[in-house]
């Protein structure tokens, strides 16, 4: 009996993905010339010469709250750092960031902070916990549409115990997820690292509906995101996906066992690309239905479900939304989903891959 199942599934990002590091960098901790410098500032101030460095405590000597000093900081950076030398790591910025990089750099209201993408030694990837996440929605939803409706509204935890039959009782006699009867335990997925120069800083614009338009709002982020097929360049990469067998099929694991005919590597693609169509099209359709104009986005919309016509759409990350992360209409409780969304440069939705089974 084979043990364990490893597939290599081939990726392509269609759309921006961003999924952040946690941190929003400062002005002082990058410099943006013809790329986005992430810079040491410290080893760079332990190279300074005598006068220099003297310089520099004359400004943080001041009352360094003061915005006026702030940004006389960062004009001194910007005008002294090597950053060739000092730099952590380098990425390509959209026309649009260094043109407000370049026009606020003065304005001390403007601290310009930056939500760069999650990296290790230097390189940009995607975590596998991260599509696990992704592909532990679709699969629910698939469990959803097998099982018919749920018996009753329940917390999250115990509607996915519910469906992946994962529920057990506390010495309390209280319903609780099981995490040892959890099928999910068996699927393993490597973080996937994407090529060099696979990230540069865009807008993130958010456009809120209202009045039959759809406008942009004051929400602006400037983050790092992925380059995508519908946004310059084409980035390709590979989802090491395994499925251990033992776990899913050894007595006493606790595990239903229609997990071991159910949790194949065909059924969960199927899974994502019907969820993630569907959330395309339930997304577009709340956001665009009745509004006058806006072709450009409903023409990107229709572009992803073209391209990804022969293979299957996964989303993930940051501005996926609450349509792509609830596992079916009747479990969400907020109200005014699909009423903005954010866009890469205005026009682009975030997140959305085509898978292959190679």
């Amino acid at each position: 009996m084979i043990r364990q199942e490893t597939y290599c599934i081939k990726a392509e990002i269609i759309t921006p993905i961003h999924i952040g590091d946690g941190s929003e960098l400062e002005p002082l901790e990058y410099v943006i010339k013809d790329r986005f410098y992430k810079v040491n500032l410290e080893e760079w101030l332990s190279t300074l010469s005598p006068e220099k460095y003297n310089e520099f405590k004359e400004f943080t000597g001041k009352d360094y709250s003061s915005r006026t000093i702030l940004t006389r900081l960062r004009k001194f950076v910007r005008d002294n750092i090597d950053v060739e030398k000092f730099v952590e790591w380098s990425a390509d910025i959209s026309k649009a960031v260094k043109k407000r990089y370049d026009d606020r750099f003065e304005s001390p209201e403007n601290q310009l902070p930056m939500s760069p993408f999650i990296r290790t030694s230097g390189r940009v990837y995607l975590p596998g916990s991260s599509i696990k996440g992704a592909i532990r929605t679709a699969y629910l939803n698939m469990l959803k549409r097998m099982q018919g409706s749920l018996k009753e509204k329940k917390r999250t935890d115990l509607v996915e115990g519910e469906l992946l039959k994962a529920l057990t009782q506390d010495r309390r006699g209280k319903t609780i997820f099981a995490i040892d009867k959890d099928p999910f335990r068996a699927l393993k997925i490597k973080d996937a690292f994407l090529p060099e120069n696979s990230a540069f800083f865009a807008e993130i614009i958010n456009f809120h509906k209202k009045d039959n338009r759809i406008t942009p709002t004051k929400i602006q982020i400037l983050s790092e995101v992925t380059y995508g097929k519908l946004l310059e360049k084409s980035i390709s990469f590979e989802i090491e996906i395994t499925i251990d067998r033992r776990i899913l099929s050894q007595r006493g694991s606790g595990i239903d066992k229609s997990h071991n005919n159910t949790m194949k590597i065909e059924n969960i693609l199927k899974a994502c690309d019907l969820f993630y169509r569907d959330a395309l099209k339930e997304e577009r359709d709340r956001l665009l239905n009745g509004i006058t104009g806006a072709e450009q986005i409903r023409n990107v919309y229709q572009d992803i479900l073209n391209f990804a016509k022969n293979g299957y759409l996964l989303r993930l990350g940051f501005g996926s939304g609450l349509i792509s992360m609830t596992i079916s209409k009747d479990l969400r409780k907020e109200k005014n989903y699909g009423k903005s969304k954010h866009f890469v440069n205005g026009y682009c939705p975030l997140g959305f891959v085509k898978l292959s089974l190679k």
